[in-house]
């Protein structure tokens, strides 16, 4: 598989939650980085389990892919429904534009680590979440 194949199945496991695609795609040790901080396969297993009931009917795009050694890079686009269960914010059913970058390291055709950063302020912003600032006591 292709490292662009990689990429587009890793984003179709993501869109549908099939937690079975993720023995193929990533190697037993593997790590995801992101945001929460870091995890290993279970942890991304929880992830992989909430996040296409939270957020549905997605349509993923890969804007830009660079490949550079054992590294792929995927900026991408994903528009989807919000349906709950995201940072308490009620369910919509309202449009949501997702973008971010990840970084997946390779090792022998399959996703060994991860790296993600994503647009998740400017996603509970369109899903009515505000910012509140402390004001100093």
């Amino acid at each position: 598989m292709s490292s662009i194949e990689i990429a587009r199945a890793w984003f179709d496991m993501c869109r549908t939650g099939d937690v079975q695609r993720l023995a193929e795609l990533a190697t037993d040790d593997y790590v995801a980085h992101g945001p929460g901080g870091t995890g290993d396969r279970d942890t991304f297993l929880d992830w992989l389990r909430w996040y296409p009931a939270a957020f549905t009917e997605q349509l993923p795009t890969l804007d830009d892919v660079i490949e550079s050694g054992d590294r792929l890079v995927v900026r991408y686009t994903i528009r989807s429904t919000y349906r709950g269960g995201y940072l308490d914010l009620p369910a919509s059913g309202q449009p949501v534009t997702e973008t971010g970058i990840i970084i997946f390291r390779l090792v022998g055709g399959r996703v060994a680590e991860t790296w993600f950063e994503g647009n998740d302020l400017e996603v509970a912003q369109q899903l009515g979440g505000r910012m509140s600032v402390a004001e100093d006591a």
